[in-house]
């Protein structure tokens, strides 16, 4: 990261709580110039993160995000007979497999993100010139990236995806993307897909808890929505929190370590402050402790350990309003803070399993004679969350999947059981 990075930063920071400035975005002269202003009305966070990056990642990254940003637009502003096959015109459009520009929008929008996304799909012509304008194999990536993810998307028009398959299908395309652009062979291990599908589904609860989507998941209000998200969180942030652990020191580059250590902090401060549980940093340390984490390879496992801590905060908040518990959290235990955060496997199954046996291998050794105590309770209520995590993952209908998950159960219970079944 060189110092002549640090004003567009300094400057983005700034412009993250403000509302987007349209008239900017639609008086920019030329695709760079909406680039440079769309980065970060458009991406917020995300595109603080891509503003770390090198010169040469950062415009692939760009082009990629401002390209997704278009497909939104046309995913939920587009009247929804016509949506998907809209979402399907422009992905071809903006990636140059067809020169047909998709139909123009004619919605309202309701939030600023839609009103930048509505802008952005006005300049549709200029961030498909910003994808053509990458080298030949970033402008495959990206053309593969919007293929993938407007094929997703227009399947959940038809027919509403679960959360978990959309996110892994959309935002977890984009990580996929982010991860091949910025870890290079570090991220050739093809089980490390699955990890990069956990931080996509991850930001997609993260989105629909900040958007307050209370029908799709059935919450009666924002507190039931707050507790149903971050209870169903747990299993896909534990895969991200390996794929940051496996990937995060081995990815050449400070600026592209610091982006991904970034993200990780903003989007776990989000989820615990939903929760009202103190994030991992407060606002203004955020970046400086990205770039220290990034720089300092003994840091990398502090900071891990820091969110760790949040999460277990924030979920012991949840938790107090569970009907099973009389008792407040208090000065609960640690409880995934207290684990080894080094991943020792690299998909789902075999770490949800490890973590939620871990914590099982905590409790008290002799048989129950009366009441559980209520640590101990919640030790169990969270082992058993990131056991239904892990079903959830499984497509319907896929019974092998489901078999092998259940040997790996059995499995580790005979191991926590001395052998017995």
């Amino acid at each position: 990261m060189t110092a002549g990075r640090l004003g567009p930063l300094v400057h983005g920071l700034r412009r993250l709580r403000r509302a987007p400035d349209l008239a900017a975005l639609r008086a920019a002269a030329t695709p760079a110039e909406l680039a440079a202003r769309a980065l970060i009305p458009a991406g917020r966070n995300l595109g603080l993160a891509v503003g770390l990056l090198p010169a040469g990642q950062r415009a692939e990254a760009t082009a990629a995000l401002l390209a997704c940003r278009v497909l939104d637009a046309y995913e939920d502003l587009m009247d929804r007979p016509h949506a998907g096959a809209a979402v399907l015109a422009a992905a071809g459009y903006l990636g140059g497999r067809t020169d047909t520009a998709p139909p123009p929008l004619r919605a309202v929008a309701d939030r600023d993100s839609e009103a930048v996304d509505l802008v952005l799909a006005e300049r549709a012509p200029d961030i498909r010139l910003l994808v053509g304008a990458l080298p030949a194999p970033g402008r495959a990536r990206v053309a593969a990236l919007l293929d993938d993810v407007a094929a997703v998307m227009a399947r959940n028009l038809a027919t509403p995806l679960p959360r978990t398959a959309y996110g892994a299908g959309v935002l977890g395309r984009v990580i996929h993307h982010a991860c091949e652009l910025v870890a290079g062979a570090a991220y050739a291990d093809d089980e490390l897909r699955e990890l990069a599908e956990c931080v996509g589904i991850t930001a997609q609860l993260a989105n629909d808890l900040r958007d307050g989507e209370l029908a799709l998941y059935g919450a009666a209000d924002r507190a039931d929505l707050t507790r149903t998200v971050l209870l169903r969180v747990l299993s896909p942030a534990l895969g991200s929190l390996a794929l940051l652990g496996t990937l995060g020191p081995r990815t050449p580059g400070l600026s592209a370590r610091a982006g991904m250590a970034y993200l990780a902090i903003t989007t776990t401060a989000f989820l615990c402050s939903a929760a009202g549980a103190a994030p991992p940093y407060p606002r203004r340390l955020r970046l400086p402790a990205a770039v220290l984490a990034a720089a300092a390879p003994g840091y990398w496992g502090r900071m891990q350990n820091r969110m760790l801590g949040s999460v277990d905060r924030a979920i012991h908040l949840v938790l107090d309003a569970a009907p099973e518990l009389t008792e407040p959290a208090g000065d609960a235990p640690p409880m995934l803070a207290a684990l080894d955060h080094r991943p020792t496997a690299h998909t789902l199954g075999p770490l949800v399993v490890g973590t939620a046996f871990a914590l099982v291998e905590a409790l008290p050794p002799d048989r129950l004679t009366g009441g559980v105590p209520a640590a101990q309770a919640r030790r169990m209520m969270i082992a058993d969350h990131l056991a239904f995590g892990a079903l959830e993952r499984i497509a319907p209908g896929d019974v092998e999947a489901m078999r092998q998950l259940a040997v790996r159960f059995q499995l580790a219970a005979q191991h926590t059981g001395g052998g017995s079944t």
